[in-house]
């Protein structure tokens, strides 16, 4: 039987991808664009001709010079999307679309090309109007609709809630393009996910397993299902665990460290040199986050590109009242390799003018609750709150929060420890405070 012209097709597409410069991404960059797992586009072929009970191994099709991903149409993408939420054993096509996405975004100075690209495969896939019937999970292994219903509500589960910096009272000026733009970026982060997936043989469709691991990882997860959500191979600052409170909360004694810093309340101009570029600059923090990240990949004095690290520190640095409203001033922090930790001042200069500063963290003991899912305004403030009462439920507790002058309790940290486009059920947040020893209730100093 003739190989299917579609299949061909996509066969040229993803071995045209191999000999690309931009193929292998490292996972730094993750966090400025959604990158692709290496050792899924390493260890496995792109895609796999059905050879009729034949081995997979021996099928093998070549690709022109000339093909491009710029010969693809926004029908073969949808097919690639259909394959990819198809079979186990499909994950490839999934890294296709995340390579024409990346593609896409280099072509162009913002997301203007990748938006319409995104927005095609959502409105012509899980968000196009589909029959009652299709909400059965039991018929995603026989129908495409099915298989669209399941992505759909893995969609759901994954669209981000409003950011900060769009709204301060979680709803106000949340527009449809706003909206739209969250949709779009769930889809990118599922895409990841597919991508991620081991193939089996097993034959329940791949969006079916991610959908199970989505409801599953969503439920309360203990610590050390969280801890196992820290990046492998990135550096995080040590620390030893000295007590635990209900069961949830961590006191922990961290040892020195230091960060680069840049204040989030400060205005940044527009495409300023010192910064790397970020996919989502209508995100909270984007600009405090790009400056940070340039800084790290070598737009510093010494031009010294180091490795990126875990988590990404919000931090409090002073809370200002006036008679009609409470500002909070807050940084944001990268934390530096490990080889900078015991003296800052041997880590690469700052260029003048970036707003990026060095700080050495000392020793201290913090309380710390973590989590998962978005770390959103609302979420966090709940958290916050969660903390405090598990540090004040007994009159006997044995840790105090540290007042700084006269805020008392405001000084609440959020580290984040994944990129932007990794899915709810696969983060770990956490929020800390700094905390003391309660000598008057008999807690060693």
């Amino acid at each position: 039987m003739a190989v299917p012209v579609l299949r061909l097709r996509v066969l040229q597409v993803a071995l045209a991808l191999l000999a690309s410069p931009w193929f292998h991404v490292s996972f730094a960059s993750g966090f400025l664009f959604p990158s692709i797992p290496q050792q899924r586009l390493a260890q496995t072929p792109l895609l796999v001709v059905s050879t009729h009970g034949r081995s997979k191994s021996n099928v093998c099709l070549f690709a022109t010079e000339t093909t491009t991903i710029e010969d693809t149409t926004d029908d073969e993408s949808l097919r690639l999307l259909k394959i990819a939420i198809g079979a186990q054993g499909s994950s490839a096509a999934a890294s296709i679309l995340l390579v024409q996405i990346n593609e896409l975004r280099q072509q162009g100075s913002n997301t203007d090309k990748v938006a319409p690209f995104l927005t095609n495969l959502l409105e012509n896939g899980p968000d196009a109007r589909l029959p009652f019937w299709r909400r059965s999970k039991r018929l995603a292994r026989f129908s495409q609709r099915a298989r669209y219903a399941s992505l759909r509500r893995t969609l759901d589960i994954t669209t981000p809630p409003v950011s900060e910096s769009e709204s301060t009272t979680f709803t106000e000026n949340d527009t449809e393009e706003r909206r739209q733009q969250r949709r779009r970026r769930a889809l990118v982060a599922l895409l990841r996910s597919l991508s991620d997936l081991e193939d089996s043989s097993s034959k329940v469709p791949a969006i079916v397993t991610l959908e199970r691991k989505a409801l599953s990882d969503l439920k309360t997860p203990s610590s050390e299902e969280l801890r196992s959500r820290i990046p492998e191979g990135l550096e995080t600052p040590d620390y030893d665990v000295i007590d635990t409170l209900m069961g949830q909360v961590q006191i922990r004694t961290y040892q020195p460290y230091s960060v680069c810093a840049v204040s989030m309340n400060a205005n940044r101009p527009a495409n300023n040199a010192t910064d790397a570029k970020v996919s989502m600059p209508e995100l909270g923090g984007a600009s405090s986050f790009g400056a940070l990240a340039g800084y790290l990949f070598g737009k510093n004095q010494q031009s010294t590109a180091m490795k990126m690290t875990t988590p990404v520190f919000t931090t409090p640095t002073a809370t200002t009242t006036t008679t009609t409203a409470t500002k909070e001033d807050k940084q944001m922090e990268f934390v530096l390799p490990s080889n900078y930790w015991q003296n800052v001042q041997e880590a690469p200069q700052p260029i003048p003018g970036s707003g990026v500063t060095l700080q050495q963290m000392e020793s201290e003991t913090r309380a710390v609750l973590m989590f998962g899912g978005y770390a959103s305004q609302k979420v966090v403030a709940a958290k916050n709150e969660q903390l405090k009462k598990a540090l004040t439920a007994s009159k006997q507790s044995q840790w105090k929060i540290v007042e700084e002058g006269n805020n008392k309790n405001d000084m609440m940290a959020l580290a984040q420890y994944n990129d932007p486009f990794t899915v709810p059920w696969k983060r770990l947040n956490e929020v800390s405070v700094q905390v003391v020893a309660s000598v008057a209730n008999g807690a060693p100093e």
